[in-house]
């Protein structure tokens, strides 16, 4: 299931969800969604007022980790982006800042601030093999990162259809 910069009324979201379907998923698949649903919910965790984006890009997993000779090759795969109601002529635009990556993150941070929208993905596996992708959408709050998404994210690899 993919959303990206699916707009209303000028609302973006952007949310990516993988399911297992007809089978049960494999033991890589599995360790593939925990190793990465652990490392998004560790970038969530940091979201707090007053935290940095290169606090969240330092989490997030290297190019090399993820098969790429550099992280400006995997700029748009691991990544957190702004969400908003910013408009570029008649059309919405889903990626506004803060960006959150570790090519531009680490030597450019940004504060993040209570109300922001942020859309942060990831992905695990085995690079042009297989693997999963997923994506949360927060808001940030005086408490932290506080999940808008209601689409269930534990179950994905524990039911096949």
């Amino acid at each position: 299931m993919l959303t990206c910069g699916t707009s209303y009324m000028g609302y973006t979201a952007c949310l990516y969800r993988q399911y297992v379907v007809g089978r049960a998923p494999t033991s890589a698949e599995r360790s593939s969604y925990t190793k990465l649903t652990d490392r998004l919910d560790l970038a969530m965790s940091l979201m707090k007022p007053g935290a940095s984006t290169a606090d969240v890009a330092a989490v997030l997993a290297p190019a090399e980790d993820l098969g790429f000779p550099s992280e400006a090759e995997c700029f748009s795969i691991e990544l957190g982006h702004g969400i908003g109601l910013v408009n570029a002529g008649s059309r919405a635009i889903h990626y506004n800042p803060p960006t959150i990556t570790r090519s531009w993150s680490l030597a450019h941070p940004e504060e993040i601030k209570e109300g922001m929208v942020i859309a942060i993905e990831g992905i695990e596996g085995e690079h042009r093999v297989g693997g999963v992708r997923l994506e949360n959408l927060v808001v940030v709050t005086a408490n932290g990162a506080e999940l808008l998404d209601h689409y269930p994210r534990l179950d994905m690899v524990q039911t096949a259809g």
